[in-house]
């Protein structure tokens, strides 16, 4: 996760932005650099004031800010992206425990498996 340290938002501290955020030269808004994306027909898309991408989701829409165009963002608006970066690492780490959990499982059980089966 570039310019975000992942030892600040473990720690709930306020976390430093590096300087891949800072100058806005670094961002293209060209069209072909995004994505091709579909949203639900009931869905009201949020919309990027700055690239135009269509976003389903306020979490999204706020991540997507932030990585793409934080130097642009006021205070507000990069606190918002702060929030939901921490969030979504949250669900990461979980997901990443839970994983790691699922394997060492699997392996003990594949173990005691052969170790029915060789005796």
């Amino acid at each position: 996760m570039t310019g975000v340290a992942d030892d600040d938002v473990d720690s709930g501290t306020d976390v430093e932005v590096g300087n891949d955020f800072d100058s806005d030269d670094e961002f293209e808004d060209s069209d072909d650099s995004l994505p091709e994306t579909e949203l639900p027909a009931d869905a009201e898309p949020l919309t990027c004031p700055y690239c135009g991408f269509d976003l389903p989701e306020e979490t999204q829409y706020r991540l997507h800010l932030g990585l793409e165009h934080y130097g642009r963002l006021d205070e507000a608006e990069q606190e918002g992206f702060k929030e939901s970066y921490r969030s979504e690492n949250d669900a990461l780490d979980r997901f990443r425990i839970i994983a790691l959990g699922g394997l060492v499982l699997l392996y003990f059980g594949f173990l005691v498996v052969y170790a029915l089966l060789a005796a």
